[in-house]
């Protein structure tokens, strides 16, 4: 909302890219038809925080980008469109490149444990 609002802690950055401002929290909200967040902002962090990246995602038009998988062009192309520019750049590639590694090896760790149920 406006400055003399006062909302800009109530809907300050939360979740995992970081939901930012009344009107995209309202966005959100309505996407996922939860007006509790409107109430408790900070169920997008809590409870809600890959949903509302999805949304980023969805909302913004990158999921083309990623087209070509995890590679330093595609983490570029996106920072810069989330972020506008380079800053922290280096950090976010390498940070990266772990978790998919890291989601790639568990993956791989459990694809050849019997399933019981």
């Amino acid at each position: 909302g406006p400055e003399a609002s006062q909302e800009g802690y109530k809907f300050c950055g939360r979740g995992s890219l970081q939901l930012t401002g009344k009107a995209n929290y309202q966005a959100f909200s309505d996407k996922i038809k939860k007006p509790e967040i409107m109430i408790n902002p900070t169920l997008v962090a809590s409870d809600y925080a890959f949903e509302s990246a999805i949304f980023f995602f969805d909302k913004n038009n990158l999921w083309s980008i990623c087209d070509d998988g995890v590679n330093d062009a595609t983490i570029l192309a996106l920072t810069k469109r989330i972020n506008g520019g380079t800053n922290g750049l280096d950090d976010r590639m390498s940070l990266t490149k772990r978790y998919v590694l890291t989601l790639f090896l568990h993956n791989f760790h459990y694809s050849g444990q019997k399933n019981d149920a």
